[in-house]
């Protein structure tokens, strides 16, 4: 039997874990579009212990080639990308090329308008070639690097996938080699603008590290142990800040039913109830929201992203919870919110306040700032400017521009 060719695209924490899950298997042929191809192994192991999978031992995934040009990989059934949205773009406007007829193309984790993103750099092809476009509701595991190109640790494994796709037609061959990539079970989302809204990095990265650093006046030195872990020191006010920002996605989402009753966005659960259903008995106490994400064992030992200075460390503002969480995660709640008609204080204040950091200003006078839409994964940056054209219930300009 002819092993199916699929590539991982990008050198993130997510891109390891699925070399080190989906080579194992003889029937599949793994390749990685990286960067640094130099620095990468010919396998990459999983690290399972402490992990819900420790039972099955160490995952160890063969590569079949790891290069930083596409071209190389022409003809693979599957391409997905394992980096930060901020950089999916990229990503597909270099490999666009060299994806050929009847291949699929998706990510990990579609936060931040993975969907508008195809539709931009593919255009016709996705008709005319038959190129399927997929994305998934999150990411399967909770994972961190332990050593670039050669080691994964694998946390917290999700119970089950949602996927997104763009043609039903192909659902069946999908899921079967994603299933036979993770080794859980895929389940069909309604639509990517569930995924795009699901309450998950976006909200929880941005209200935690404002949480924490709140007072910082970006030159302040911290000694490591004065940084508290991402989520096993959650405290009261990280999870107030976090209930905000969930509330305005549901209110997104009850104005969006309002208007369009038969529009499917049921996957769009607060956020709690989410980590619940999607980590199951991992979450040892369920009490409240402070609760759940330090009694999660999925989220074990995840610490913020710093950086070392003379003297200690400082929060990492080239972080991708910086430029990932709000450009391309913050801000599209800002659009969406505008074109509803929505007041959103609290989005508001996470990106004033993180754009500080980041030399931008995506939002001046508590409004987005159309100058810097090209930016971000704001919808209205593809021409999706009405919430009808978002939904895919009226047509787009032609002359909206490729990006």
């Amino acid at each position: 039997m002819i092993p199916t060719s699929i590539v991982v695209c990008g050198g993130g924490n997510g891109s390891h874990a699925t070399v080190a899950s989906a080579g194992r298997f003889e029937n599949i042929q793994v390749n990685v579009f990286t960067r640094k191809p130099q620095d990468w192994k010919q396998e990459i192991v999983g690290l399972t212990k402490g992990s819900p999978w420790e039972s099955l031992g160490n995952f160890v995934g063969k590569i079949n080639k790891v290069s930083n040009n596409p071209q190389d990989f022409a003809g693979a059934k599957l391409w997905i990308i394992g980096g930060p949205a901020h950089v999916h773009h990229e990503i597909l406007q270099k490999i666009a090329p060299y994806v050929t007829k009847d291949s699929f193309v998706g990510t990990l984790y579609a936060q931040g308008g993975f969907e508008w993103m195809c539709r931009s750099v593919f255009g016709d092809r996705i008709r005319t070639d038959n190129i399927t476009y997929f994305g998934l509701y999150n990411i399967p595991w909770l994972c961190k690097i332990f050593k670039y190109g050669e080691s994964v640790r694998i946390i917290g494994p999700k119970t089950k996938l949602q996927c997104a796709l763009s043609n039903l037609n192909r659902k069946e061959e999908l899921f079967l080699l994603l299933e036979n990539m993770f080794q859980i079970p895929v389940l069909q989302a309604p639509n990517f603008l569930t995924l795009t809204l699901t309450p998950s990095n976006q909200i929880i990265h941005p209200a935690r590290v404002y949480a924490v650093f709140r007072n910082w006046d970006g030159k302040q030195v911290y000694q490591p142990s004065e940084v508290p872990t991402f989520y096993e020191d959650f405290d009261d006010f990280s999870a107030y800040m976090l209930q905000i920002l969930d509330d305005e996605i549901q209110a997104i989402k009850r104005e969006i039913i309002k208007r369009y009753p038969h529009f499917n966005l049921d996957l769009i659960i607060p956020i709690k109830e989410r980590i619940i259903q999607q980590y199951g008995d991992q979450v040892k106490d369920r009490s409240n929201l402070k609760t759940v994400f330090r009694t999660n064992a999925g989220y074990a030992t995840i610490q913020i992203p710093t950086k070392p200075v003379q003297g200690g460390v400082q929060l990492n503002t080239e972080a991708r919870i910086f430029w990932e969480d709000i450009p391309y995660g913050l801000c599209i709640l800002k659009d969406l919110s505008e074109m509803l008609g929505l007041q959103t204080p609290g989005t508001d204040k996470m990106i004033e306040w993180h754009q500080k950091f980041m030399n931008k200003e995506y939002i001046q006078n508590s409004r987005l700032n159309r100058n810097l839409l090209k930016e971000t994964g704001a919808p209205s940056k593809y021409g999706l400017d009405t919430l009808e054209k978002v939904l895919g219930l009226q047509e787009v300009s032609s002359q909206n521009p490729k990006l």
